[in-house]
């Protein structure tokens, strides 16, 4: 019993110290980049391919977060950015409707397609699954709204 409190405590610990590894020169880097130019050039150029989900250009910069780097660290700047930008809900409920589909793009696809799957399937289904289901509920959301404001 020793031995796997041992071995889980230590498993646990390396998988801790590599998760800090990681995610604390991603959020240093962000936060580096979050006002430059070419940030604020790549948030427009991506709130101009998701502004057609309904998306603002306050929710590009958390949803670009989360599309590379996934829902949990995407979701810590999302709430963050909920608060600094005072988003609306319908804002939030696309962004999370969106990332539920498609968060951890790179990584998710880089390991399908290692194990043998097609680039262009495993993307391009996951963007246009995801952009069809945003439009879809995002419309039925404002049609429940406005049924509830009358």
């Amino acid at each position: 019993m020793g031995d796997l409190v041992r071995t889980f405590l230590s498993g646990t610990w390396d998988l801790c110290f590599k998760v800090f590894v990681i995610v604390v020169p991603i959020m240093v880097v962000l936060e580096l980049l979050e006002g430059t130019g070419p940030w604020r050039a790549l948030v427009r150029g991506w709130s101009r391919l998701v502004g057609g989900l309904g998306f603002t250009e306050e929710t590009a910069a958390p949803t670009l977060v989360g599309f590379v780097f996934g829902i949990a660290y995407g979701g810590g700047i999302i709430v963050r950015d909920t608060k600094l930008h005072s988003l609306g809900r319908r804002q939030v409920f696309l962004m999370s409707v969106f990332l539920s589909m498609v968060h951890a793009i790179v990584e998710d696809s880089l390991v399908l397609i290692a194990l043998g799957a097609s680039a262009i399937w495993v993307v391009g289904f996951r963007l246009v699954w995801a952009a069809v289901v945003t439009l879809v509920l995002g419309t039925a959301a404002a049609v429940v709204a406005r049924r509830r404001v009358t």
